[in-house]
């Protein structure tokens, strides 16, 4: 039986205003690329389906950072909090569309286990969280938004130390609000689906007048 899971989220006025008005010192990301593992981005280079997506022209391959001000990148979660050796040893490696379609390459480190050795759900749901805003996010007015409402069917535990896909779909976009259907599998020759998401993300109304401020 499927494990389901559903967050809903509020988003804080506060919280926004306080990562513009007080960055981050930029030392605390110098060493950001420094620790990212060659190794492992070659392995996810020879995959076919990174081959496949670096041949299609509909496709960019994207820096996940850049979307965002330098000043939020450590509140990232794979690419800041958990990024480090033997947890996210690199970078997501997202190629999106702009129009709704994103697929991206993740990497498990041992740590990111729990007590049954197998990733934890947790940080699963937190790559479906992120990944499935950056599809979604292209497509709101201001480019910008907030995870409005996130549920998720866990379905296996991705095994450590490997490499899973997360791919990304909208299906319904309207106004400041879209509806976004994402999956992680593993990519073995036979997939395994790790867990199953759909995502809603807003622009919250208020979001326009932090972007004048360039709060976000």
């Amino acid at each position: 039986m499927f494990r389901t899971f559903t967050r809903i989220t509020t988003p804080v006025v506060a919280g926004v205003v306080a990562f513009g008005v007080f960055p981050f010192r930029k030392s605390q990301f110098d060493t950001h690329e420094s620790k990212s593992n060659q190794q492992i981005l070659d392995t996810i280079k020879q995959l076919p389906l990174y081959n496949s997506l670096v041949q299609d022209p509909t496709f960019t391959l994207q820096d996940p950072r850049k979307q965002f001000p330098k000043q939020h990148h450590q509140n990232m979660v794979t690419a800041g909090i958990l990024y480090g050796k033997d947890l996210f040893e690199v970078d997501p490696v997202v190629f999106s569309n702009g129009k709704g379609d994103l697929f991206a390459f993740n990497y498990l480190g041992e740590k990111l286990t729990s007590e049954d050795g197998q990733i934890h759900n947790g940080v699963t749901s937190t790559m479906l969280d992120e990944g499935l805003c950056m599809a979604g996010f292209p497509l709101l007015p201001s480019k910008k938004g907030v995870t409005a409402k996130l549920s998720i069917n866990f379905q296996n535990q991705a095994p450590p130390n490997s490499i899973v896909l997360l791919k990304a779909h909208v299906t319904e976009q309207k106004g400041r609000k879209a509806v976004v259907e994402g999956s992680i599998v593993t990519v073995d020759q036979k997939p395994v689906t790790i867990a199953t998401a759909t995502c809603i993300v807003v622009e919250p109304k208020w979001f326009k007048y932090l972007s004048w401020l360039s709060f976000i």
